[in-house]
C-alpha cells in the first residue's frame, strides 16, 4: 500500500491551471522531496493533499483510503507545516502548540509532556513573548512542533528549513530519519536542493503547471554516483533539477 498516492491532479483558479494531470506515488518509509521552480505548484499540490485546497479534479489517496477536505479520520493520521504556518499569533507557544495537541485528541497529560519536550529540545522555552514576536525562524519551529506533536504516519511539509539556524535544521533533519526508519512517510518541499540529498530517497521534479518531468531514486547520487536521464549523466541533484526545469541565469558583467 502507497502511503501518498496522486491520480491525474488539477487545480485551476478560473483559467489559470496551477497543476495540470499530475500523478505519482510514495512509499511508506520513505523521505520524498517534491521539487521544482517557483510558481511550479508545489504549495498548491501539499494543499490539495492535505485538504486546505479542493482539487479540480483527479484522486488523492493517503494510507490507502480516499482523501478529501472533508475526511477527518485521514487528517488526524497526518501532519502538515504549510507554507503560512498557520500559527495564532496571540497565543503563546505552549499555548498554541497545547491546542494543537487537543485538537488531535491528545489527553492533558500526554500534550503537557510533548508540549515541554518539543519546547525544550527547539529551544522555544522563553514564555515571555507571543507568537506574533518571534522570529521568523522561531515561528517555523513551532509550526513543525505543531506537525509532529500528535506523532503523524504521514508528515507533509512545506518548506521547512527556511529561515532555521543550521543547529535547528540538524536536529529536525535527524527527526525526520527516525520517523521514516520508524516505517512512517515524509513529503516535503524545499529549494535547498543539498539538504534533499543528504536527507531524501525519492524525488519528483514539476515544472509549470504542476507537470512532471522525473521521479526517482536520489540515493543513486550517494557516494559519487549518478542519475542518468536521456542518456546523459548527472553528478548532482542541481544539475539534473537545471536540467529537467530549464532554469537559465543571465551573467551581470557589472558584478
Amino acid at each position: 500500500m502507497d502511503a501518498i498516492r496522486i491520480t491525474n491532479l488539477v487545480k485551476r483558479y478560473g483559467t489559470v491551471s496551477a497543476v495540470e494531470n499530475l500523478s505519482l506515488s510514495v512509499r511508506p518509509g520513505r523521505i520524498f522531496g517534491f521539487l521544482g521552480p517557483n510558481g511550479s505548484g508545489k504549495s498548491t499540490t501539499i494543499g490539495c493533499l492535505t485538504g486546505l485546497l479542493d482539487p479540480t479534479s483527479g484522486a488523492v489517496e493517503l494510507l490507502g483510503e480516499a482523501f478529501d477536505s472533508e475526511n477527518a479520520a485521514i487528517k488526524k493520521r497526518i501532519g502538515v507545516m504549510p507554507e503560512t504556518l498557520g500559527l495564532f499569533d496571540p497565543l503563546y507557544a505552549h499555548e498554541f502548540l497545547a491546542f494543537v495537541a487537543r485538537m488531535f485528541g491528545l489527553d492533558e497529560v500526554t500534550t503537557r509532556q510533548r508540549v515541554t519536550e518539543l519546547l525544550d529540545a527547539l529551544e522555544l522555552t522563553d514564555t515571555s513573548k507571543t507568537l506574533a514576536e518571534y522570529s521568523t525562524g522561531m515561528r517555523k519551529r513551532v509550526a513543525f512542533a505543531a506537525a509532529v506533536i500528535h506523532s503523524p504516519e504521514v508528515l507533509f511539509l512545506d518548506e521547512p528549513f527556511e529561515s532555521i539556524d543550521p543547529a535547528g535544521v540538524a536536529l529536525m533533519k535527524q527527526w525526520l530519519r527516525r520517523f521514516a526508519d520508524q516505517g512512517r512517510t515524509v513529503f516535503m518541499t524545499t529549494h535547498v536542493l543539498e539538504t534533499v540529498e543528504r536527507i531524501c530517497h525519492d524525488v519528483a521534479i514539476i515544472t509549470k503547471p504542476g507537470k512532471l518531468v522525473w521521479e526517482g531514486d536520489v540515493t543513486l547520487l550517494a557516494n559519487d554516483g549518478s542519475i542518468t536521464f536521456n542518456g546523459q549523466e548527472f553528478h548532482t541533484l542541481e544539475s539534473l533539477f537545471l536540467h529537467l526545469t530549464g532554469e537559465k541565469y543571465t551573467d551581470l558583467n557589472w558584478l
